[in-house]
């Protein structure tokens, strides 16, 4: 993973409303030939088997597996984890930070980027000041590979002042997560210019209007290379 974009990477996340869709293989399938390497689930909305085929389907096409957790709760973490070891994922990203977590995925060569801030609810909002989320970043990320950012459920302010004192403060890999679904959160991304993004609900319910999930990513891909 880069420190330093030479193009914003689309993490095309098989998630509407914060769960796995029921039909994430089928999606999958018909979207694998979409121009981007990464591709991601959380840990909700399907079985932990259903899962684990989902997880084999996209690395037997050779993709770079986004895992993302909602757990907060230590032991939970520790156990979502293990499955992104068990299942040979690429990331871990997302959840709450703990040290033993990032000891079981470095030891095992997963990358980690958990999140950061205060978090509550179904989708997951964010809380704090800037300053307390920058803080709490740079706390981490000594013992991560990575920090992830869900900048516009942010709660308390501005997402563009947040969004730039983060990319300011915080060592670069940041993957902002949720809710991307504008031109004119694009424009402020691709001003922005973090490692990553996820996508997921903007594409199943087609807000930029192109179509299918695959035809939405290489509409982004498109609008992010155009500059």
């Amino acid at each position: 993973m880069q420190t330093r974009p030479e193009m914003i990477e689309l993490i095309a996340m098989l998630t509407h409303n914060d769960k796995t869709v029921d039909n994430a293989r089928e999606v999958f399938a018909q979207s694998v030939d979409a121009p981007t390497q990464h591709w991601g689930f959380k840990d909700t909305g399907l079985s932990s088997p259903e899962l684990a085929l989902l997880a084999r389907d996209m690395k037997d096409a050779g993709k770079t597996v986004h895992f993302e957790s909602l757990e907060e709760e230590e032991s939970r973490c520790v156990a979502a984890a293990q499955f992104a070891i068990d299942n040979g994922l690429d990331f871990l990203i997302g959840m709450a930070f703990h040290p033993s977590v990032a000891t079981l995925l470095a030891e095992a060569k997963v990358g980690y980027l958990p999140t950061c801030g205060g978090r509550s609810g179904l989708p997951r909002m964010l809380h704090g000041s800037i300053e307390d989320i920058v803080g709490d970043a740079n706390r981490i990320r000594p013992q991560a590979d990575g920090v992830a950012l869900s900048l516009y459920r942010w709660t308390d302010g501005d997402p563009g002042l947040l969004g730039k004192a983060f990319i300011e403060e915080v060592k670069s890999p940041v993957v902002v997560t949720g809710s991307i679904n504008s031109t004119d959160r694009m424009d402020e991304i691709a001003h922005l210019s973090p490692w990553g993004i996820t996508v997921g609900s903007a594409l199943f319910d087609d807000v930029f209007g192109v179509g299918s999930f695959a035809a939405g990513l290489e509409w982004m891909r498109n609008y992010f290379d155009r500059g």
